[in-house]
């Protein structure tokens, strides 16, 4: 009988395989995870934008702003589908102007902006994940004169 030599790998090589393969696994996951929470930010952002020029048409024609206290724009059975010359309302009451439809939602799943205003100002509240051009991962409030941590209508 001939000894016959079959090369593999041993118990140890095989180890360090496995968790060099599950460490770079974790950073994968990590990084894509905060990409993620990146492009959801980045999303709040522009819908705050699309929300604020909308809010200022409306301004430009009533000189006010709708009148209403925390509404949670866009969540169903709210009536904040739209933004029309009668303010927020549902999809069914759409009439010929409008301003905005529908109404963005917030990226996540059951997440929603809050607005609240009256004549003269408005509040609309969003939350970010991580750092953005206003500051570290925070609640923010957005009015006519701009973004800040300040929950009042201006």
């Amino acid at each position: 009988m001939r000894n016959r030599f079959i090369p593999a790998f041993t118990v140890l090589e095989l180890i360090i395989v496995i968790a060099v393969f599950g460490l770079l696994a974790t950073l994968w996951a990590i990084s894509w995870n905060s990409a993620r929470a990146e492009l959801r930010d980045a999303q709040r952002l522009s819908d705050i934008s699309v929300l604020r020029s909308a809010l200022s048409q409306y301004w430009l024609e009533k000189a006010t702003y709708p009148v209403a206290t925390n509404l949670d724009l866009g969540k169903p059975g709210v009536n904040a589908d739209a933004l029309t010359p009668n303010g927020f309302v549902s999809k069914s009451d759409v009439g010929t102007s409008v301003y905005l439809s529908p109404i963005p939602q917030g990226p996540k799943t059951g997440e929603y902006y809050r607005y609240h205003g009256g004549a003269t100002g408005y509040s609309i509240r969003f939350q970010t994940e991580r750092v953005t051009a206003f500051g570290n991962a925070n609640v923010y409030f957005a009015h006519a004169s701009g973004i800040d941590t300040k929950d009042e209508e201006k």
